[in-house]
């Protein structure tokens, strides 16, 4: 009768490390997101809600330059799914290690050898079987409740009653990077708020002004802008790490990060700013297009367009698209080296030689 106890508890303990082991594939396979912070349960419906109005454009991003509403709204969505399933993943294990405690407390050493087996087969299997296996991902996960378990106790024998976090977000400093460039238009300055005028008041073309915050809390400040030709304003952070990049209505400002200086003016034609690989951005200038890397300048063409370009894609090596041709305002495709700057034409010969 002992025996067969013995048998029993083994079996449903080695069934209980493999639905942990489930547990955790699952959470590994949860939406990701850059949210850092677990949103329980009410506030996943607001999540959730918040996403349809987007979808439906009922409301708008409060900073734009972050996310469009569909990306926004995906972000809600992913998130409130995470955050679900990390809620169960919670209760599951909270159960497991109920179940099996009790199951270890009453048949201890049986129980330990039986475990001790099982992870042995498992690694077998994977050795067996290579690196991306389902064998592999579930020795991973074996070893991952190890290191767990271990740390739990180790924490309860010095008594220290916080329980083990983790991060939720892939990349934290993402949401870091966010929290210094998030921009919002003012209409006027708050009361009792410093504004830094850039560039300074009396040295500007009087092309007007536009206020706009920059950055969330403690790190938020508000700079007012002499404004361009164009619409949109935008900020976004340069490849250096150093320096913001913002664009007021069109007019380029590179803004050194701690300082908030004005390092340099980049024209007042700016359409838009698109991040490419190579660790670089690409300025359109609606005339010409202009590329920063991690050190600064890389290339900027000369006048390739009578005004805008389209259809731009890019490769690891070279951005492609059509610009507009400067005497007859038809489309012409072209073809740009993202290393150099150096362009060609799809029809070279319809191409004036100003913009060759």
């Amino acid at each position: 009768m002992t025996v067969m106890k013995n048998e029993n508890a083994s079996q449903l303990a080695t069934a209980l490390v493999q639905e942990a082991v489930d547990v955790l594939q699952r959470v590994d396979k949860a939406p990701e997101s850059p949210v850092s912070t677990f949103r329980p349960a009410k506030e996943r419906r607001t999540l959730r809600r918040f996403a349809m109005r987007l979808r439906q454009r009922k409301t708008q991003p409060r900073y734009t330059n972050l996310h469009t509403s569909d990306e926004l709204a995906d972000i809600c969505e992913r998130t409130a799914q995470r955050d679900e399933i990390l809620e169960q993943a919670r209760d599951d294990f909270q159960r497991i290690t109920r179940d099996l405690g009790r199951v270890a407390e009453e048949n201890g050493a049986e129980v330990g050898e039986a475990i001790a087996a099982f992870v042995k087969k498992v690694q077998r299997s994977a050795e067996e079987l290579g690196p991306g296996s389902e064998a592999a991902e579930r020795y991973r996960c074996l070893q991952f409740l190890s290191w767990l378990g271990d740390q739990y106790h180790r924490r309860r024998r010095r008594k220290v009653a916080t329980p083990l976090a983790f991060p939720l977000a892939e990349d934290l400093t993402i949401d870091v990077m966010n929290q210094l460039i998030a921009a919002e238009s003012l209409d006027s300055p708050p009361p009792g708020e410093a504004v830094i005028a850039i560039p300074p008041e009396g040295k500007d073309f009087g092309r007007g002004r536009a206020l706009l915050r920059i950055g969330l809390g403690e790190a938020s400040w508000i700079g007012s802008f002499e404004i361009g030709s164009m619409n949109d304003s935008t900020v976004l952070m340069m490849p250096d790490g150093n320096n913001l990049f913002v664009s007021a209505q069109g007019a380029g400002y590179i803004i050194d990060l701690l300082s908030r200086r004005l390092v340099a003016t980049v024209g007042t034609e700016v359409v838009e700013v698109i991040g490419f690989p190579m660790g670089l951005f690409v300025v359109n200038h609606n005339v010409s297009l202009q590329a920063f890397g991690r050190n600064g300048v890389l290339w900027k063409t000369g006048r390739i367009s009578c005004g805008g370009f389209r259809g731009i894609v890019v490769t690891e090596t070279r951005l492609m698209g059509e610009t507009r041709h400067p005497r007859r305002g038809e489309w012409c495709g072209f073809s740009l080296d993202l290393a150099t700057g150096d362009v060609s034409f799809a029809s070279p010969a319809a191409i004036p030689k100003s913009m060759e």
